[in-house]
């Protein structure tokens, strides 16, 4: 993976510096004072499985005084029980579940690490990480599994892993040949034709080319913590970020104000409205809504073993670009989709070669620490693999042609600086020891 992992963990950790930065109003201040004032719950983080009532009580208190993503064991907490905290509409599974057959390789718990001079066994090496839990796959097969901080039943948050589910809808209905993605949004959004996306391809907001402002990575990633900064009244208005205003726009209204920075598919740029208008079109495009679209084109055909849901604003609308919760064998399931057998089962119908082929040469931008291309909003396609990397260390990886599937779910530090991404040495690693134990 030439290192992406790694790199990918710094730029997670560029994106959200978080409260550390760009303050703009004084009432996101006193964000940051309550964050302080309950440092007894972040500074004293372990990895706990079992929370008694009222360490579950004093830990919502303590979000309730500060925000779900202050990190350490509170987001701990948080993005293992995402449902406890906002409205979530729930994706159904289906009545017949895809069996996963378990065969360990022995070799995979034998991986020695190293990090700097000191050398661990994978296991003690995912446990410094504070690895919530992990999976591997292999054609069909679980070859390594653990869970280390959270149960197997347990919808863990997906963060912005949910984009290529939303993507995934996308692929589909081109597939169905019920959106072209050479034409511009405006053709499937008919509230955009007089704003600045109305010329727009869906093919440049897919690959996050798009051009509009309202990036969360722009000026120096103040969106996340600035509200005069505009995507932070995005994630206002769907109820992820604080309030600071009395009066919240409607997202739908707010989105389509953006107005245009660049060219579009000039440049790219990370920005989760991108993913925003996806969803629309896609419901639009159907006239369902977005949590019975995963279900009955993603979730139930794929055959996932549990529910899942999306957290949605106090008016019922989805965050498309990372509101997903999920147990982790069903994230897993979900990777399988991309893998070679599963594209012949299936008939190209989720995801096609082309598209796959498309997602691979889609170019690069680089950011100096990474090269990112975002090809239908997956963060890096290269030296055969898929990563989709979100908030706080979430990770899927697949090698479509191997047939290999890695997914793990993580939380965010308290520091806000770190983001304990799996090496690429290791996911070498762990390839390797599947190949070899053939």
């Amino acid at each position: 993976m030439d290192e992406c992992s790694n790199k990918l963990l710094h730029y997670q950790k560029v994106k959200r510096l978080l409260i550390k930065l760009t303050m703009g109003k004084n009432k996101s201040v006193l964000i940051i004072l309550s964050a302080f004032a309950i440092s007894v719950y972040t500074q004293s983080f372990a990895q706990q499985l079992n929370y008694s009532v009222s360490e579950s009580y004093n830990i919502h208190d303590s979000i309730n005084k500060s925000r779900w993503d202050i990190g350490g064991r509170l987001s701990h907490y948080s993005f293992r029980f995402m449902s406890e905290f906002f409205p979530a509409a729930i994706i159904e599974k289906p009545v017949t579940a895809f069996r996963f057959t378990e065969k360990p390789v022995k070799a995979i718990e034998q991986i020695v690490v190293k990090n700097g001079k000191d050398s661990f066994l994978l296991d003690s090496f995912l446990q410094r990480l504070h690895i919530n839990s992990i999976i591997v796959v292999h054609k069909g097969n679980v070859v390594f599994e653990r869970y280390y901080s959270m149960k197997p039943g347990e919808q863990h948050t997906l963060q912005s892993i949910t984009k290529v589910l939303t993507s995934t809808l996308i692929t589909q209905l081109v597939n169905e040949k019920k959106i072209n993605p050479e034409l511009p949004v405006a053709t499937y959004l008919p509230e955009l034709k007089h704003t600045g996306w109305k010329n727009i391809t869906v093919k440049n907001i897919m690959n996050m080319r798009s051009g509009m402002i309202g990036s969360e990575m722009s000026e120096n990633m103040g969106g996340l913590t600035n509200p005069q900064h505009p995507y932070y009244t995005y994630e206002e208005a769907l109820g992820l970020l604080p309030k600071v205003d009395s009066i919240v726009p409607s997202v739908f209204d707010y989105v389509g104000s953006m107005k245009s920075k660049i060219p579009a598919g000039q440049e790219a740029e990370y920005n989760s409205m991108n993913t925003f208008i996806l969803g629309w079109i896609a419901e639009k495009t159907t006239g369902k809504k977005y949590a019975d679209l995963i279900s009955e084109k993603i979730w139930q055909p794929m055959g996932a073993s549990s529910n899942a849901y999306v957290c949605v604003s106090d008016k019922g609308v989805p965050w498309m670009h990372g509101g997903i919760s999920a147990t982790l064998r069903d994230l897993a399931r979900f990777g399988m989709l991309y893998t070679h057998s599963d594209i012949r089962t299936r008939k190209e119908s989720f995801i096609s070669f082309l598209q796959l082929n498309e997602i691979f040469n889609t170019p690069a931008l680089d950011l100096g620490f990474e090269k990112f291309q975002w090809g239908y909003q997956w963060d890096v396609a290269r030296d055969g693999f898929l990563m989709k990397g979100g908030f706080g260390g979430q990770a899927l990886v697949i090698h479509p042609e191997k047939e290999i599937v890695i997914a793990y779910f993580n939380h965010i530090d308290q520091d806000w600086g770190i983001m304990n991404m799996v090496s690429s040495r290791a996911i070498n690693a762990i390839v390797n020891a599947i190949e070899t134990s053939k």
